[in-house]
């Protein structure tokens, strides 16, 4: 099944309706951005939203950010009907450009949230099972491991230090969002898009490379930490035997699929 169908499938029936979903850890802030032009928006917003309930149904519910450029009835209607959720404005977002989403989370992430923790989600990320307390207190950042498993790329990430993580779908320490906020907006901001300036990248790969005060105080996972957090089949990475805590990536989902169909938390 397609990620989109099962998305919508889910919020036919799993989620149609509910309202409590428990109560989850209270030093952990949802964050999920969503930037479209209005026509289009509502419709896109409902894989955001599924994104955004299945991360409750596994988690808890928490406090949960929505950073979008507009905000429409129907996403107004979800924020009202739960008192966790919060919708941000911001209008630098420019639907198709990435880079805006990126260069926002580079100087502004650390400022949208008063939690120890934030949990980026979004449309293609987001959690398949329960076990986020495993994750908590050991990195400060961890997403999807973005370099293959290959015994002498894996050598040079560990001897630079720098295990880049896929950010679509991660967890985040507001000290590290608030020391690449420091380096972006004091350095790097005005060149624009760069080639790290992807916000994973950012924080992951060019920190790290670049400024020793960051590559000392900051704490990234193994490869072998990462994929147990979440799988993403463009590495190329083999399909793992066990369901890792979350996916990033439509093709990720279905490689997956026979292990959620089976195992997924109801």
């Amino acid at each position: 099944m397609k990620l989109c169908e099962w998305q919508k499938m889910r919020l036919g029936t799993v989620h149609l309706n509910k309202k409590d979903y428990g109560h989850g850890r209270e030093d952990v802030t949802i964050i999920a951005y969503h930037f479209f032009n209005l026509q289009g928006y509502d419709e896109a917003f409902k894989r955001i939203e599924c994104a955004i309930r299945e991360t409750w149904l596994h988690c808890g519910m928490m406090k949960t950010v929505v950073i979008t450029n507009q905000a429409t009835e129907y996403l107004r209607s979800f924020a009202s009907c739960f008192s966790a959720v919060s919708i941000q404005i911001e209008k630098s977002l420019v639907p198709g450009r990435i880079f805006t989403m990126s260069a926002d989370m580079n100087a502004k992430l650390y400022s949208r949230f008063d939690t120890p923790y934030c949990l980026i989600v979004q449309n293609d990320g987001f959690p398949l099972r329960s076990g986020l307390d495993e994750f908590i207190g050991k990195f400060d950042f961890i997403g999807a491991p973005y370099i293959r498993n290959i015994w002498w790329k894996q050598l040079i990430a560990k001897a630079l230090n720098y295990h880049v993580q896929n950010g679509g779908f991660s967890l985040r320490t507001k000290k590290i969002c608030a020391q690449a906020a420091y380096y972006w907006n004091s350095k790097y901001s005005e060149k624009g898009d760069f080639p790290d300036s992807a916000e994973d990248m950012f924080y992951t790969k060019f920190l790290p490379l670049k400024e020793r005060a960051y590559k000392k105080s900051i704490k990234l996972p193994s490869f072998k930490d990462s994929i147990k957090f979440a799988y993403d089949a463009t590495v190329p990475i083999a399909t793992p035997e066990d369901l890792p805590f979350g996916f990033h990536n439509d093709s990720s989902f279905d490689r997956l699929f026979p292990l959620i169909s089976n195992r997924i938390d109801d």
